[in-house]
C-alpha cells in the first residue's frame, strides 16, 4: 500500500511539472526583464494572424527571405550595427568566431537566416523587445515552450526508432507533427514582430520617453526551437 502510494506520488508530481512546462506563462526564473514594468507587444503572437495576416503568409511562405528583412528593419538599416543573432545566442564570441560581419553584414546575415533561420528569428525578436522594452505575453511563452517540447520530442523518438523498429512510424508521424507546429509558431512569431515594426519603425516612435539599449546583452529566454533535419532519418530495416 505505501510503495502504490509513493508511486502515486512520483506519477502526480511528474504530471504537475510537464504541466508546468507546458501551461505556465511566467517568465523564466533567471530572466532579468520580468521585474519590469515594461509595455506589451501591440499584438500577441496568438492573434497576430488576424492582425497581420500579410505578414503571416509571407512568414509562412518565405520564412527566411522575411527574417532577413525583419532584421533590417529592426536595425533602422544600420547594418554596421549587425552581429551574428546580434550576439545573443553565443555572446561577445561572435565577433572574434565569424569574420566578415563588419565588412560584409549582408552576407553574413543572409547566412545566419538560411542557416540558422530559427536562432535568427528568435534574435530579432528579443532585438526589438530590448529596444523597446518590450515584456513576453504569458501565452506568448505557452505558444514557445509547446513548439519546444515538440521539437524535443520529436528528437527523442528519432533516436528511438534508430534501436526499436516499431517506433519508426511513430516517430515520422511526430515529426511532421513538429514541424507544422514550428512553421506555425515561427510565422506567428514574425508577424508578431513585424506588426510592431510597421506601426513603430523606431524606439522613439511610441509617444513617451524610451530608455534605448546601446548594448547585446546575453538573452535568459529560450530561443525557439526547430527541427534540423531536413530528410527523415534513415533506420534499420
Amino acid at each position: 500500500s505505501s510503495s502504490s502510494s509513493s508511486s502515486f506520488t512520483q506519477q502526480s508530481k511528474m504530471g504537475n511539472a510537464c504541466c508546468q512546462i507546458l501551461c505556465d506563462g511566467a517568465p523564466h526564473e533567471d530572466d532579468t526583464r520580468k521585474h519590469l514594468n515594461m509595455r506589451q507587444w501591440e499584438t500577441p503572437m496568438m492573434d497576430a494572424p488576424c492582425e497581420n495576416p500579410f505578414g503571416c503568409c509571407l512568414a509562412m511562405l518565405f520564412p527566411c527571405c522575411f527574417a532577413y528583412h525583419l532584421r533590417v528593419r529592426a536595425l533602422e538599416g544600420k547594418m554596421q550595427e549587425y552581429t551574428c543573432c546580434q550576439s545573443y545566442i553565443c555572446g561577445g564570441c561572435t565577433k572574434a568566431c565569424i569574420p566578415g560581419q563588419d565588412s560584409c553584414p549582408e552576407l553574413c546575415l543572409c547566412l545566419e537566416v538560411s542557416l540558422c533561420e530559427n536562432l535568427a528569428i528568435s534574435a530579432t525578436r528579443w532585438y526589438v523587445q530590448d529596444q523597446r522594452q518590450i515584456t513576453t505575453d504569458p501565452c506568448d511563452n505557452r505558444i514557445i515552450r509547446f513548439n519546444n517540447c515538440m521539437q524535443i520530442l520529436a528528437c527523442l523518438c528519432q533516436i528511438l526508432a534508430i534501436f526499436f523498429r516499431e517506433f519508426r512510424h511513430l516517430a515520422r508521424l511526430i515529426e511532421l507533427f513538429a514541424d507544422i507546429v514550428y512553421c506555425v509558431v515561427q510565422a506567428c512569431m514574425q508577424a508578431q514582430t513585424h506588426h510592431e515594426l510597421s506601426l513603430h519603425p523606431t524606439p522613439l516612435d511610441y509617444g513617451q520617453t524610451t530608455v534605448i539599449v546601446t548594448t547585446q546583452p546575453t538573452s535568459d529566454k529560450a530561443p525557439l526551437l526547430a527541427n534540423q533535419n531536413d530528410q527523415p532519418p534513415s533506420y534499420n530495416q
